[in-house]
C-alpha cells in the first residue's frame, strides 16, 4: 500500500468538513470584517475617540459654560460603543488580519451552491457545448456506451447536484470521426454539466465538493477550451483509479497529442472530497482537501476555459448493475487578487 493509502487508511487525511468548515467560517469573518469597515458605527466610534481625546474637546469640557449634559452624553455614547460586540470583534481581527491572506489572495469570479431544486440553466448547459453550437441538441462520443439525455439524468435536492447514470436503452447521436453526427442504440444513459456558454476564464482557482460512488461507471470533473484541445481533468475516475492532468497539442496528427498524467489509487469514493486545480501561466498544481498531488509544468493552457462535469460508461467498463451518481455539493472559481 502506498503511504497516500496508508494515511487514508488510518485517518490521518484532512477532513472534508473540517477543511469546508474553516473556510466558510474565514469568508464570513472577512465579508463581516470588511461590512463592519464601512459601518456608520465604526465611524463614530472613531469620530467620537477622535473628538473626545483632542484639546478642543478638553477645553470645552473645562469651560464652566459648556452643557454637562451634552458632555456627559458624548461620554456615554462612546462608552456603549466601547462595549459593542462587533467593535470588539473588529479589532481583534485587525490586530490579526494577516489571518485573511488566504480569503484575500483570491477574487471570487463563479460559485454555485445548488441551493435551488433545480438545475440553474442559466450557469449550465446539459449536452456538449458543441452539440448546443453545432446542432441545439446532446450527442454522445464514439466511445461511449452511454446516452447523455440532455438534463434528464441531472437533478438538484437538498443543495447537492447529481449525475445519474443507468443501465437504460436509449437512441442518440454520437460523434464519428470518419463519418460525422450518426444515429444510434446505447445501452446506458448519463448526463453532463458545463459552463461553456456562460462563463469562462483564463487562469486561477477552481474547486468543488465532489462525491464519487464506487461501481463501474466513470465521473470526471475538467477543464475545456473552444477545441477538444488542451484539456484539464481535475480528475477522472475509472475502472478503480483517480486520473489528474492534462491533454494538449493537435487532434489532428496521430502523434500530435501529448499528456501528462498520473494515477491515484481509489480510495476518494464514497466520500465527499474537495477537489482542487490552480492554474497559472507557468504551471498547474492538483490538491484534494489541501494536499498537494501534482504539479505540471508542460502544456499549460492560455486560453479562457469553462468548467465540465460527467459521468457515463466507457467500451471497457463491467456491466452497470444499479444506477450510480456522481454528487457535487458546490463548485467555485477564483481569479488571483
Amino acid at each position: 500500500m502506498s503511504l497516500l493509502g496508508i494515511k487514508v487508511k488510518l485517518g490521518f487525511f484532512p477532513s472534508t468538513n473540517k477543511i469546508e468548515k474553516q473556510h466558510d467560517t474565514l469568508t464570513q469573518d472577512y465579508q463581516d470584517f470588511i461590512a463592519y469597515s464601512q459601518s456608520e458605527e465604526l465611524e463614530r466610534f472613531e469620530y467620537l475617540n477622535k473628538y473626545l481625546n483632542s484639546p478642543e474637546f478638553e477645553e470645552k469640557e473645562n469651560d464652566p459654560n459648556t452643557d454637562r449634559e451634552e458632555i456627559e452624553a458624548l461620554k456615554k455614547e462612546f462608552a456603549g460603543l466601547q462595549k459593542s460586540a462587533q467593535l470588539t470583534k473588529y479589532f481583534k481581527d485587525k490586530a490579526n488580519e494577516a489571518k485573511f491572506a488566504a480569503i484575500k489572495a483570491w477574487n471570487l469570479e463563479f460559485e454555485d451552491q445548488f441551493a435551488e431544486n433545480k438545475l440553474d440553466t442559466n450557469n449550465w448547459l446539459t449536452r456538449y457545448y458543441w452539440g448546443d453550437k453545432l446542432l441545439n441538441e446532446s450527442y454522445s462520443l464514439m466511445g461511449d456506451q452511454h446516452y447523455i439525455t440532455d438534463g434528464k439524468n441531472i437533478s438538484v435536492s437538498g443543495s447537492v447536484l447529481s449525475i445519474e447514470t443507468r443501465n437504460e436503452k436509449a437512441n442518440g447521436l454520437t460523434w464519428n470521426p470518419l463519418m460525422g453526427f450518426v444515429s444510434r442504440d446505447f445501452s446506458y444513459t448519463s448526463g453532463i454539466i458545463n459552463t461553456g456558454k456562460s462563463f469562462r476564464h483564463k487562469y486561477g482557482k477552481v474547486e468543488a465538493k465532489v462525491k464519487i460512488p464506487k461501481g463501474n461507471a466513470y465521473h470526471a470533473f475538467w477543464l475545456a477550451g473552444e477545441k477538444m484541445l488542451p484539456q484539464i481533468n481535475i480528475f477522472k475516475y475509472v475502472n478503480g483509479k483517480f486520473y489528474l492532468g492534462n491533454y494538449w497539442g493537435d487532434i489532428a496528427d496521430p502523434n500530435g497529442i501529448s499528456n501528462d498524467i498520473t494515477a491515484l489509487p481509489g480510495a476518494f469514493t464514497g466520500k465527499s472530497f474537495i477537489f482542487s486545480l490552480e492554474w497559472t501561466s507557468s504551471h498547474l498544481i492538483w490538491s484534494i482537501n489541501g494536499v498537494t498531488f501534482k504539479v505540471a509544468q508542460r502544456g499549460i493552457p492560455s486560453e479562457p476555459m469553462y468548467i465540465a462535469f460527467g459521468s457515463g460508461m466507457s467500451n471497457e467498463a463491467r456491466p452497470l448493475t444499479q444506477p450510480v451518481k456522481l454528487e457535487v455539493d458546490w463548485v467555485r472559481f477564483y481569479s488571483k487578487a
